[in-house]
């Protein structure tokens, strides 16, 4: 496995010269499910950066106000971890009565427990496949004894089972890229695979956090499996062979569902089928943030 993010492969000419992807393309979680769920949306977002046709998700209003109230929750446990007095974070809750039972239910379990530092929405960059591999985390915790537990709040109503988060590329990729590039947080080399764990908290099931540990296993499987999935990617060097998807469920929340013939109708979020996301980190980009269908 390759730890050092300045040890970044030469690409080949080849790949230069026959991909479709921009020169400065930096790949991240979000980007990469958006390839695995369909080839076409990622050909629309994040190559030809395509404005989004059609609402995510219906009623319109309510899907965008659970998806403020979400980018409020992050922004609430950022402060929370950054040093933030918890009256102070507590008053910005006041006024959306939801709000206020997340914060109260997150205070009253303590998620994160004993550690001897925490970053909140911390940046890491490192590489895959000679190209920057990017995420934003919602907390990475350093605990007594040199170990490191990322988490990623849910703020989404539906909670996916542990199958469905195994498999997600933010799952791989987040502590495939602590592995590879958090030298900065230990002051020497980064954290070793069995050094990492990462869990998911959901606000509206604050009793059912799913934890990932991690492994040099893991660490392997997953660099082999990103390093196949940028290769697809690349080897993609006409338009046409960026395919729609087969299978039509993840057109249901997707904004490019009519551009693509897929229907016009956008998929309604209290169906329990979708775990449409309802928020995203308080900094990172939109490629990060938007989870579609989980």
């Amino acid at each position: 496995m390759n730890t050092s993010p300045n040890s970044t492969p030469e690409r080949s000419a080849s790949e230069n010269s026959t991909s479709l992807l921009p020169e400065d393309f930096q790949f991240s979680q979000g980007s990469l499910q958006d390839f695995d769920d369909c080839p076409r949306r990622f050909l629309l977002r994040h190559i030809e950066g395509r404005p989004y046709p059609a609402p995510e998700a219906e009623p319109i209003r309510e899907n965008e106000r659970r998806k403020e109230r979400g980018v409020r929750f992050h922004e609430l446990l950022c402060q929370e971890h950054s040093g933030v007095p918890r009256e102070a974070v507590r008053r910005q809750a006041s006024g959306d009565e939801k709000l206020e039972v997340w914060w109260d239910q997150y205070v009253h379990r303590e998620p994160v427990g004993e550690t001897n530092r925490t970053y909140a929405e911390i940046s890491l960059e490192g590489e895959v496949a000679g190209y920057p591999l990017i995420a934003t985390y919602d907390l990475i915790a350093e605990r007594p004894g040199g170990t490191f537990e990322i988490f990623d709040w849910k703020t989404a109503r539906y909670k996916p089972d542990r199958g469905q988060l195994a498999s997600r590329l933010q799952t791989k990729v987040y502590p495939y890229l602590l592995a590879q590039a958090g030298a900065g947080l230990t002051g020497g080399e980064p954290p070793r695979p069995e050094q990492i764990k990462m869990t998911y908290w959901f606000a509206e099931h604050p009793d059912n956090p799913e934890t990932f540990e991690y492994s040099d296993y893991n660490a392997e499987v997953d660099e082999e499996d990103l390093q196949d999935q940028v290769g697809k990617i690349l080897a993609r060097t006409e338009r046409a062979h960026f395919e729609k998807t087969e299978d039509r469920t993840h057109c249901k929340f997707c904004t490019y569902r009519s551009h693509c013939g897929r229907g016009a109708q956008a998929g309604n979020i209290e169906d329990g089928s979708s775990h449409l996301e309802e928020t995203g980190s308080a900094q990172a980009d939109l490629d990060d943030v938007e989870e579609i269908e989980f």
